[in-house]
């Protein structure tokens, strides 16, 4: 006989609140003791290592690097798998691994993410000129928006493969799957069996997910970026797809950042779709988007109708 989850008889809204208050929890916890750790190893204070402020020194940028991780892990990674024990009764089966996924749609959602990146771009410049309408706030989030800049490019300025590994591995890997895990595969899901409509749920979920990210001036393309993830989760019925998207999308700016701090790319990518290049290159990048969209979701339909 199967076991019973523990919290398998929680409404929607009732484990939809119990998440949010457990991940704000661990999230914590493994922020700290990411924190201890680092200024353990590094030599840090406590104090300087939570600023997050130096990153010229390429200690305090590895410091920061250990917390990073840790608080991926913490924050996403394992309380997606608490919840799915709790949930359903084992680590795996909430999120539907299992569920089958092929090659060409695997193929199409890597065409799907490449061409889309000249939009985005786009959409990136049209957000970056949006002003907030309180003058103090719309500074705060100027900071806000530069600091992540900052932290970025520190981040992904390796010196060697080893280095490029380690951040395809935190900025690729670990934020795919754990973001994946908890924000398509946890709270679209609840929202979906709250409001009893797919669309809204994907609406919402998308919203929570470019605001998780507290970067007012990435809203834009981090929410059309959800409404991605969460549209291949749907039509997909597979994480896979979502979990492929989003390390594809990652991977890609690691992969540039890693050239351009090497002196080996140039302003390219990020201008591609941008004034200086006209916004037709925006508009085409949308249309082959599109084009691999509707492959990839004809493609679903067709597997799904041959399906037992």
């Amino acid at each position: 006989m199967p076991k019973r989850a523990l919290l398998a008889g929680l409404r929607p809204a009732e484990k939809f609140l119990f998440s949010v208050v457990i991940l704000f929890i661990l999230g914590l916890v493994f922020q700290f003791l990411g924190a201890f750790l680092a200024s353990w190893i590094y030599g840090f204070s406590v104090s300087e290592i939570l600023s997050l402020e130096n990153y010229d020194d390429t200690r305090y940028v590895a410091a920061s690097k250990l917390i990073q991780i840790l608080g991926s892990i913490g924050t996403f990674i394992v309380p997606a798998f608490l919840f799915s024990y709790l949930f359903a009764g084992d680590l795996f089966s909430y999120y539907g691994f299992r569920n089958p996924t092929s090659l060409l749609p695997m193929i199409l959602i890597i065409l799907m993410m490449v061409s889309v990146i000249p939009f985005i771009n786009y959409l990136a410049e049209l957000n970056m000129k949006m002003e907030f309408p309180i003058r103090a706030l719309d500074q705060v989030f100027r900071s806000l928006e530069n600091t992540a800049e900052e932290m970025m490019m520190a981040f992904t300025a390796a010196k060697n493969i080893g280095g490029l590994l380690v951040n395809l591995f935190m900025i690729g890997i670990l934020a795919a799957v754990g973001e994946e895990l908890i924000f398509r595969g946890l709270i679209q899901d609840l929202l979906t069996r709250m409001l009893k409509n797919i669309h809204l749920a994907v609406l919402l979920t998308a919203v929570l997910f470019s605001a998780f990210h507290f970067q007012f001036f990435s809203f834009l393309p981090r929410f059309v970026l959800g409404l991605i993830l969460a549209y291949l989760l749907f039509y997909g019925k597979s994480i896979w797809y979502p979990i492929l998207a989003h390390f594809v999308n990652n991977a890609m700016g690691v992969i540039y950042y890693y050239f351009y701090s090497r002196g080996a790319a140039d302003d390219m990518l990020e201008e591609i779709g941008t004034s200086s290049l006209i916004p037709v290159a925006a508009i085409v990048s949308l249309v082959l988007f599109l084009f691999f969209a509707l492959l990839w979701y004809y493609q679903q339909v067709r597997d799904t109708s041959q399906s037992p």
